[in-house]
């Protein structure tokens, strides 16, 4: 009886460290699309849905990610897209990165969109393409 106020607090501590919600790691060339089906294999263009519940909905082009979103009815969810000058699994919240859209950027189902997790890694881009940053919102 003397070890049940340790091992409570423990036990607890530990069941609700499994519950955070985060970005969880896509494994490209094994996971497929939640909007379109197809294997997701380009990490340039991938973009992840973690819903209020936990359950991660993984998506080969922002294209697919947004299809998604207008078919969903619960709020709250959790929106991540790659970088497209990162590396793979190196998300960044989709209301903070910047987009560009262009044919240069051919993205799986044909969105033409990439993510940039900063202004300065758009502008290399949007120079050479004379192209405007959008945001998640003005991105269609």
């Amino acid at each position: 009886m003397k070890l049940l106020p340790i091992i409570l607090p423990l036990c607890l501590a530990l069941a609700l460290s499994g519950c955070q919600r985060g970005f969880e790691p896509i494994e490209y060339g094994r996971d497929s699309c939640a909007h379109c089906k197809m294997t997701i294999m380009d990490h340039r263009y991938a973009a992840e849905l973690v819903t209020a519940k936990g359950r991660a909905y993984k998506f080969d082009d922002v294209r697919c990610l947004k299809q998604q979103l207008r078919n969903q009815e619960e709020s709250g969810h959790l929106l991540f897209v790659e970088s497209f000058l990162g590396g793979p699994n190196t998300p960044v919240p989709a209301a903070e990165a910047l987009y560009l859209q262009h044919e240069y950027f051919s993205s799986p189902m044909n969105g033409n969109s990439a993510a940039f997790a900063t202004r300065d890694q758009a502008r290399l881009f949007m120079d050479s393409l004379n192209i405007q940053a959008l945001t998640w919102e003005e991105l269609d």
